[in-house]
């Protein structure tokens, strides 16, 4: 069973996390346990210690204590290994990273608006938090039913290690994948196979034949991001690791910020 920890919070993205979360689990043998975290307000000083401290976060996360729990209650009814959420009161970041190093969890999953700023999905990607996760991340950008994955890499990315990690993560479950090796060159929309294709998936026999995976297409293209992107909108779920270049210069980066489609990232 996959332990998931589910960042959730009163607002849109955390509704297209635990949508997304509990329709996984229709699928795979997941636990979901909710996490929201209260941050204090900009120049809000903790009163005191010990009781009178506990007593003023306790009536400040009241309000969207309620809003959680209507939260969770709506996605219960078809997602059957779902627990009550925790609720904290501190950095929200600090507080999930301190959750997920002591809890054994095996994937976090969060939301975010699909056709967000690429800043932002750049600040968040390079984050202490993401940069230190112990599991796998989903980045949760649209209300989407897992029907195909795309794995995606470069010469950057071991696909090996990264598909033996995506095959222990989902261990006993079967979907439709394609593999796509891309090559960044280029400006405008159009997009060009790459010559010599077979030599660019070493290792994928070895890795997913235990298993019993087999990709359906094996993918070599070339262009800039934003024709790649054309070709991969189409995905419910894009596969591949956490990019080591930040940067308005990244075309990882570029290309995983254009997407609508749910993001799994796993560290290299």
């Amino acid at each position: 069973m996959i332990r998931t920890l589910v960042s959730v919070y009163p607002n849109i993205a955390s509704v297209i996390a635990m949508n997304y979360a509990c329709g996984l689990s229709q699928v795979i043998d997941m636990e979901i346990q909710p996490i929201f975290v209260k941050e204090p307000e900009p120049e809000t000083e903790a009163p005191g210690v010990g009781w009178v401290r506990r007593t003023w976060e306790n009536s400040l996360l009241d309000t969207e204590r309620d809003a959680i729990d209507r939260l969770i209650e709506a996605e219960r009814s078809h997602c059957a290994n779902l627990a009550r959420a925790q609720v904290l009161f501190g950095k929200r970041d600090n507080a999930i990273l301190s959750n997920l190093m002591g809890g054994t969890y095996d994937l976090f999953v969060e939301g975010s608006l699909a056709g967000f700023e690429k800043s932002e999905f750049e600040q968040r990607v390079g984050s202490e938090l993401y940069r230190n996760l112990p599991c796998p991340v989903i980045i949760a950008r649209n209300l989407i039913q897992l029907q195909k994955v795309l794995v995606v890499f470069d010469e950057e990315i071991n696909i090996g290690n990264l598909l033996h990690r995506l095959t222990n993560l989902f261990d006993g479950t079967r979907f439709r994948f394609d593999l796509l090796y891309y090559r960044f060159s280029g400006a405008g929309i159009s997009v060009d196979p790459i010559d010599g294709a077979e030599d660019l998936f070493p290792e994928v026999e070895a890795v997913l034949s235990p298993h019993g995976w087999k990709p359906e297409n094996r993918l070599a293209l070339q262009g800039s991001p934003q024709g790649l992107v054309r070709r991969i909108q189409d995905y419910s779920l894009i596969v591949t690791c956490l990019p080591q270049r930040m940067g308005p210069d990244s075309s990882l980066v570029q290309l995983l910020g254009d997407t609508f489609s749910p993001i799994l990232l796993f560290r290299q």
